[in-house]
């Protein structure tokens, strides 16, 4: 079903609100591709926002940017070093250029080419704003992925499974918002927003150094997981009882607020939660039309914080994995549901209502067919 004379399935996002699923024939690459067949892909809130037509317009879509799977084929002229048909990766959503002034300052994230005359995907990111009539197998909802030369292909090491591996690109992002906020021994922590994303920022925190580690909000059971993942403290007050706590259990204030929530009032909450001088790192993604307001002297100006967002995971990947693999943390408890590929539409509305217990949801993927092509 995987090889390059089989089949493809793929879910699509055909406009705003609408699932299809479709079949034909596997992709045939380009001498510079690199052909992987996915294993799992996570769910990730972003994907309801591209469903909803919140992100750009790039229908059709085929999404998920959260993928692990393995080498089918290698290109004649996409040979990487140590890369093998039958390797085990995972693949960084960001096709940047590597030559913009960003990329060369190492801000992959922030690659300012967006040039389909270059390439078809310079610039954008794989399973997000690239869509299948460009590029027709860059999301992680199918069988099939085509790398191009931009992507970056990491190897995994034989002891880390995919069940976990699967984690690898919402633990960058959370290693980069920790790296943003300067996060190190001894610093005091909040962090707003115990789903996924927040509750994997607890443990890159945690491994940094941090002496107090609060998590805010979420239900009852996200906030005991959360202890596991390196958090001192669960609070679960909102307003002017969050900061009389958060003032009573750290004097003076956080030295670092993390936002992953993804919503207006708790970027609010996180920069008037951060002490005098300390550092705010925005994370959350908040969707089209949201609108954050503050005060621009009472706020800012005369406490001199840093806001600092977080955008993406460049730079992450390699950490991410390592982690992974040291298992400090239980990370395979944050997969709750697992899902087939073709139940896509069940596991979106799953997480879209917040199902009771979930925590993060996982496509399945159909397994590949034994033909493997290439022999780098």
């Amino acid at each position: 079903m995987n090889d390059a004379t089989g089949t493809a399935t793929q879910v699509l996002f055909v406009a705003p609100g609408t699932i299809d699923t479709v079949t034909g024939p596997a992709p045939v690459p380009a001498a510079s591709d690199v052909v992987v067949a996915v294993d799992r892909v996570g769910i990730c809130g972003t994907d309801l926002h591209l469903l909803d037509g919140e992100i750009g317009d790039p229908f059709p879509l085929v999404p998920g940017h959260e993928f692990v799977g393995t080498v089918i084929s290698i290109g004649t002229e996409a040979a990487r070093p140590g890369l093998r048909v039958g390797d085990r990766v995972v693949v960084e959503m960001l096709l940047a250029c590597g030559r913009c002034a960003r990329c060369r300052e190492g801000r992959r994230n922030l690659c300012e080419r967006d040039d389909p005359a270059v390439s078809p995907a310079a610039g954008r990111q794989m399973g997000v704003n690239i869509p299948r009539t460009l590029s027709p197998f860059t999301g992680g909802y199918g069988t099939h992925l085509v790398v191009p030369p931009e992507g970056v292909i990491h190897v995994l090491p034989p002891t880390l499974q995919n069940d976990v591996a699967v984690l690898t690109e919402p633990l960058a992002v959370a290693v980069r918002a920790v790296e943003r906020g300067r996060v190190g021994l001894g610093d005091d922590v909040v962090i707003i927003g115990p789903g996924p994303i927040g509750l994997l920022v607890a443990a890159v925190a945690s491994a940094a150094g941090a002496r107090h580690v609060i998590v805010v909000g979420g239900r009852p059971e996200r906030r005991v997981l959360a202890r596991s993942f390196g958090a001192t403290d669960t609070l679960a007050e909102r307003g002017a009882e969050l900061h009389s706590r958060i003032r009573h259990l750290l004097p003076g204030g956080p030295d670092v607020v993390i936002e992953c929530a993804g919503n207006p009032t708790a970027q609010q909450d996180a920069i008037r939660l951060v002490r005098r001088g300390g550092r705010v790192v925005l994370a959350g993604a908040c969707g089209g039309g949201a609108a954050l307001t503050i005060a621009p002297d009472e706020d800012l100006l005369t406490r001199e914080i840093d806001i600092l967002p977080s955008f993406l995971a460049a730079g992450g990947y390699e950490r991410a994995i390592t982690l992974l693999d040291q298992a400090r943390f239980p990370f395979a408890s944050l997969i709750t549901h697992i899902f087939p590929l073709d139940e896509a539409s069940t596991a979106l509305a799953a997480v879209r209502g917040r199902t009771e217990g979930l925590i993060k949801a996982v496509l399945l993927i159909p397994s590949p067919s034994p033909t493997l092509t290439g022999g780098h």
